[in-house]
């Protein structure tokens, strides 16, 4: 029996229920076709293939087929489409990691930009620069990064901002070159490089070029796996330079078992250490943190704050399953505490790192209560004396905040702990004030 779609979508259909009909009616016209290729399809496409699909006569296409077809069609309707461009649907869990360097790039540039000339930026996997979430554009990180640039030049935070936007695929970095043109002409002293290329190469020349001492920021952002673990490093071993990568646990997960992928781990480690390490014995959540405790053990970064990020209603597996890591790495404890206080108000309940698109909590609370945040501070600290900077820098792990500090620190003083006051006034705490447990 032919499949028949609707014209004209109802309007009252929204955006995923759109697309999860896309992928319904595709995905019983074209079993052979993963349905993860579906879901980038247009509704024009979507519907048109399904039609014809149970048209053809005499035999089934093959996979490869379905797919050829289904691409044409898309690229016949997306000529019609105003501007010959349909801009890529972006999910909420990877909208996420946009907001926390669009929050984490001013700060970061002001505080190095005050003591260094010049600053470098580069993202390693740019994409196209403009996505759509929700039916309306959305900002892509090269995009959101040259917008962050140049306020900070013209406001003289910065004096001097190198930008390098990365990505291996032409038609990436032809739509990023577009959507880049309505924010240009530059500041002259702003230099924004795009470049088509496959970061697993360029990165190691591009550390040779770039000058040593100029601090820089990283952005790993693949679909897959992140750049090789000893380019990570070498990153790492650069003076005043941070990176943000996802790691892609959903991927990664599926590769450790695939014989075939083997060859591709052991490039991302450098190695074939691995293969002999008990994750590999592994199931589900004791398989999870311990290739995250290995993975980060093999990186060179003193400070790794990881932020989870859940599958989401959008995804075909769903659930409370992880999809990928942030993971942020520094060798300074103020980059750490920074990036915290930005994660912190991102999670489905603050103060757990851990995100799912939802408007909901999570089910089981991980934010620590005043009591348990006390007890560690007693313990850490009983007999010392430290700052209330010192104090966050030493617990720069705990999932807590200065606001969180204070409203343990108060009740005790007097009692558990003493306080002088140099940075702050009356009842305040912060800064260099001195806190002496007893």
């Amino acid at each position: 029996m032919p499949l028949v779609g609707p014209k004209n979508p109802s309007p009252w259909l929204s955006h995923l229920e759109v697309r999860r009909l896309d992928a319904a009616l595709l995905f019983r016209a074209s079993p052979r076709v993963p349905a993860r290729f579906l879901l980038e399809l247009s509704l024009p496409s979507c519907l048109q293939f399904a039609s014809s699909a149970h048209q053809e006569a005499g035999r089934s296409l093959t996979g490869d087929e379905q797919k050829a077809k289904i691409l044409q069609m898309d690229k016949m309707n997306q000529a019609d489409r105003p501007g010959g461009e349909e801009l890529q649907h972006l999910k909420r869990v990877s909208r996420v990691k946009h907001v926390i360097l669009e929050n984490y790039l001013p700060p970061w540039a002001k505080i190095l930009g005050s003591r260094n000339s010049q600053l470098a930026y580069v993202d390693c996997f740019a994409g196209p620069g403009q996505y759509e979430m929700d039916g309306k554009p959305v900002k892509g990180s090269p995009v959101i990064a040259v917008e962050a640039a140049i306020k900070l030049v013209r406001s003289r935070h910065v004096e001097s901002l190198l930008l390098h936007l990365v990505d291996n695929e032409p038609r990436q970095v032809e739509r990023l070159e577009t959507h880049l043109k309505d924010l240009q002409p530059y500041p002259p002293n702003l230099t924004v490089t795009v470049t088509c290329a496959d970061s697993r190469s360029f990165v190691p020349k591009l550390l040779q070029d770039l000058h040593p001492q100029v601090p820089a920021f990283f952005f790993i952002d693949p679909y897959g796996h992140p750049l090789p673990l000893p380019v990570i490093n070498r990153i790492l071993r650069r003076e005043r330079t941070e990176a943000l990568i996802n790691l892609m646990w959903f991927r990664i997960n599926m590769d450790l078992s695939n014989p075939a992928m083997q060859s591709h781990l052991d490039e991302l480690f450098g190695d074939d250490d691995w293969h002999n390490q008990p994750f590999m014995q592994m199931h589900r959540d004791k398989r999870e943190r311990a290739f995250l405790a290995y993975f980060i053990s093999r990186l060179g970064a003193a400070h790794a704050l990881q932020f989870r990020i859940r599958h989401d209603a959008e995804d075909i597996q769903g659930g409370h399953r992880t999809k990928y890591y942030l993971l942020h790495l520094s060798n300074h404890v103020r980059a750490a505490l920074l990036m915290k206080d930005i994660m912190w108000h991102l999670g489905d309940e603050k103060g757990t790192f851990d995100y799912s698109g939802k408007f909901q909590g999570v089910l089981i609370s991980e934010t620590l209560t005043e009591q348990e945040l006390r007890d560690i501070l007693l313990r850490k600290f009983k007999g010392k004396e430290v700052s209330f900077d010192e104090l966050r820098e030493q617990t720069w792990e705990l999932p807590s905040i200065p606001k969180d500090y204070r409203a343990v620190l108060r009740p005790m003083e007097g009692k558990e702990i003493t306080i002088l006051r140099i940075t702050s006034k009356k009842t305040g705490i912060g800064g260099a004030d001195r806190i002496r447990f007893k």
